[in-house]
């Protein structure tokens, strides 16, 4: 069932373009500077604990309760609204569009704006080091928005991508104090762990394998477990690009942008025969 509501997800998130202004998380902000403000205490484990026990609780109950009813359907839907509520925040895809298409007419505004919600930081004025900058930014980031959460959820189902989704808001939410912070930031890390590295096997067989293999074992070594899954995702993907000379300035985005793609098609693929595996098996 995690595949059907993968792929219907997957597919409503490229037709709903808008479907971004429904995943606003200022709600799990709010209750999170509540609980933390409530319990009192400068330790970030035991805020993390407080911040996500009652969404996880929440979301894993519903999971038990739909499960095994009226032939899995009521779980089936469950876990469509999940999954898309839990991909993006914004669609990858339709991003990147937006951005080649301000790139293409020349609308330095409008790709300096798109430059920036892709590579979530104010984005370089420079043709040349904008285009570099998100071109590293869509290797590293469809991880985080797409693939992640498809391995999550296709692990232990709904609360998995919430979990992911949840912890990483809580990575990225500059309010909170460094305790907190930190103890996400290294959760986080480890969620992404086994995603990245195999979204980046991904990158090596939809690309040149070699050049990626090569840039993997070069990377630099990262003490921090987020850089060092930042580093795995952009070194890959660029080695698996090494033999895609661009014709312009933009046709590395382009190429970025359809080796995800791939790579992420061809983990679907994988999951689809080790799903049909195990219903003839």
């Amino acid at each position: 069932m995690a595949l059907v509501s993968i792929i219907i997800g997957l597919l409503l998130d490229r037709i709903f373009k808008h479907l971004h202004d429904l995943r606003d998380l200022s709600w799990f902000e709010y209750y999170t500077r509540a609980v933390v403000k409530l319990i009192r205490t400068n330790n970030g484990v035991v805020q993390i604990t407080a911040v996500l026990f009652l969404p996880v609780i929440v979301i894993t109950a519903l999971q038990i309760l739909l499960s095994d009813f009226l032939f899995d359907m009521p779980y089936v839907v469950f876990g469509i609204v999940v999954f898309v509520y839990c991909l993006g925040p914004a669609c990858l895809s339709s991003e990147i569009e937006y951005y080649l298409d301000a790139r293409r007419l020349g609308d330095e505004d409008e790709a300096l704006h798109y430059a920036g919600a892709l590579t979530e930081r104010a984005a370089s004025t420079s043709p040349d080091q904008q285009t570099s900058d998100v071109t590293r930014a869509i290797l590293h980031v469809a991880n985080e928005r797409i693939f992640a959460v498809i391995f999550w959820f296709a692990i232990i189902g709904p609360i998995g991508a919430v979990l992911y989704r949840l912890m990483t808001n809580l990575s990225k939410q500059e309010e909170l104090g460094d305790n907190i912070k930190l103890v996400a930031m290294l959760l986080q890390g480890v969620l992404t762990w086994v995603p990245a590295r195999m979204l980046a096997l991904g990158y090596a067989l939809t690309g040149h394998f070699d050049g990626a293999l090569q840039a993997y074992r070069n990377r630099p070594y990262e003490s921090d477990l987020v850089l060092e899954n930042y580093d795995v995702l952009v070194n890959t993907g660029l080695g698996a690009l090494r033999d895609q000379e661009p014709t312009d300035e933009i046709s590395s985005i382009e190429s970025a942008r359809n080796l995800v793609m791939r790579s992420i098609m061809i983990w679907i693929a994988v999951l689809a025969l080790l799903t049909l595996g195990g219903w003839f098996g």
